[in-house]
Parts: C-alpha cells; sequence; structure tokens
C-alpha cells in the first residue's frame, strides 16, 4: 500500500492565518499535514534563523488529527525545525503561505513566505511558497482560488511532478475567484521598485523611532514576469534557486583586474 504525501505547511502570517487555514481544510483530505508556523506575524523575516537563543515550539491541539506547531521564531526557522525535528517520517513536499499579498519581484528578497520555503529547500525538501494578492476594493483578501491552485499542485505531485534541484515554485495568485482566472503561465522574477520613505517618531530617553516604508511601483511588468502575468490575470508560477552567483559575469571578472586585486 502506498503511503499518502506527507506536506510540511509553514507561513509567515502567524499560525492562526487565514491563508493557512485554507490551506489545513483544502489539503488535509489529500494527504498527511504537519503544520509548524509562526505564532505570531513575522512578515518581511526573508532567510533570518535564530542563533543567540533557544527557539520556543508549542503543540497546540490537533486539528483533525493534523499535528500543529507554534513556534516562536522566524518562518525559516519553522522550516528547519519541522524537518528536523518534529516530523515523525519523510517530508514529500513544503508549502509556505497561503500569503496574505503578493511577493513577486523585488519581493522575495524580504518574503519570510519565499524564505521558509528557501530554507526547506536547504535542508533538502521539495517546497512551494504560494502568495495571493489583495483585492483593489482594500476587501477582504480571498484565499479559495490560491487554495485550489495548492490543490492541483499537490495532484500534479501524486500524478509524478517533480521540481528541479535547488529549486522552489514562487507561485502568485490574481485577487479574483478560482473560475476567473486566466490561466497558469511560467514566468520569470519582474521588477518592484519601493520608495525609500523613512518616517521618525520621537521616544522616549532620548531615542527616536524610525519607520521604513513607501509604496511599490511595478517595473518590469511585461507579461513574461510574474508581475505582467497576474497583473494580466494569470497565476505566475516562478523556479526561484538560491544559488546566487551570476554566472554570465564570472568569465568577465575573472579576465578583469578585479581578478588581479592582490598582486604585487
Amino acid at each position: 500500500m502506498v503511503s499518502p504525501l506527507h506536506l510540511l505547511l509553514t507561513n509567515d502570517d502567524g499560525v492562526d492565518a487565514p491563508g493557512l487555514l485554507a490551506l489545513i481544510d483544502r489539503l488535509r483530505p489529500l494527504c498527511e499535514l504537519t503544520v509548524v508556523a509562526p505564532r505570531q506575524q513575522r512578515s518581511a523575516s526573508g532567510l533570518a534563523i535564530t542563533l543567540h537563543r533557544s527557539v520556543p515550539v508549542l503543540r497546540l491541539p490537533s486539528c483533525d488529527g493534523v499535528a500543529i506547531y507554534a513556534c516562536d521564531g522566524s518562518p525559516a526557522d519553522c522550516s528547519a525545525i519541522g524537518l528536523y525535528a518534529l516530523v515523525d517520517r519523510p517530508v514529500d513536499l513544503v508549502i509556505s503561505g497561503i500569503n496574505d499579498g503578493p511577493n513577486m519581484g523585488e519581493d522575495v528578497l524580504h518574503s519570510g513566505t519565499v524564505g521558509a520555503a528557501i530554507e526547506a529547500r536547504v535542508s533538502g525538501a521539495a517546497a512551494a511558497a504560494i502568495s495571493v494578492l489583495r483585492p483593489r476594493d482594500g476587501g477582504p483578501t480571498r484565499f479559495d482560488a490560491a487554495a485550489e491552485v495548492a490543490v492541483r499542485l499537490v495532484r500534479a505531485w501524486q500524478a509524478g511532478f517533480r521540481m528541479p534541484e535547488d529549486v522552489i515554485l514562487n507561485i502568485n495568485v490574481p485577487a479574483r475567484p478560482f473560475d476567473e482566472l486566466a490561466g497558469a503561465s511560467v514566468v520569470a522574477q519582474g521588477r518592484r521598485a519601493y520608495g525609500a520613505e523613512v518616517r521618525v517618531e520621537p521616544g522616549e530617553d532620548g531615542t527616536a523611532n524610525y519607520w521604513v516604508y513607501g509604496p511599490a511601483a511595478d517595473v518590469d511588468d511585461s507579461l513574461d514576469t510574474d508581475v505582467g502575468a497576474v497583473r494580466a490575470g494569470m497565476v505566475a508560477i516562478t523556479p526561484i534557486t538560491y544559488r546566487l552567483t551570476s554566472d554570465r559575469h564570472l568569465g568577465g571578472l575573472r579576465q578583469s583586474s578585479l581578478a588581479r586585486l592582490l598582486e604585487h
């Protein structure tokens, strides 16, 4: 008898986040689930790992047989602790999300959702990050379409799909019902620049409190990018690698004066 797929679910919005609960609800009938998620909101944590203190983890009451752990650490901590210490059998796939808001373009450099997926991949597990855009009218975020995308990904995995080595899938879903999506597209990472604005407020004892913020502006939104695909109503699927060497520049830099930096 073939064992069901074993998935580890995590996020950066917290263990009680509606996007994570939507994932649990839709994926529980399809596979075995273990949930390890931050105890509280940890957005924009990137790949941060806790090194200089212990990380408390609380096991919560199971939900229809799903083991759920609240981790007082970063999203990347959740992936590492989950994979190395909390699961009792190998994990087939890690899904991070569903994030409340997009993770496109430069977002991936800061995203805790993407960071948790990358840490899972570094730890040897296949992984995907799933995010959904917020409605433009300011209404509540809908997670049903993104949850259906997660179901389709799991079914593809059950049918034999596997990810390339060192790659995670970063998936962004438009803010619309599933039957109104314009399909899915495998696309490159686009460009989203953020306004460099800093606001300061006076604090106590001579301190100053700084808030770093700024609106996002889409710079590269061509149709073959995540930004453009989502704008066109498509699910954007972007393969991301954590191998950061710029291979196309190696040859030129080896021939440049930089390679002779320490020559006498």
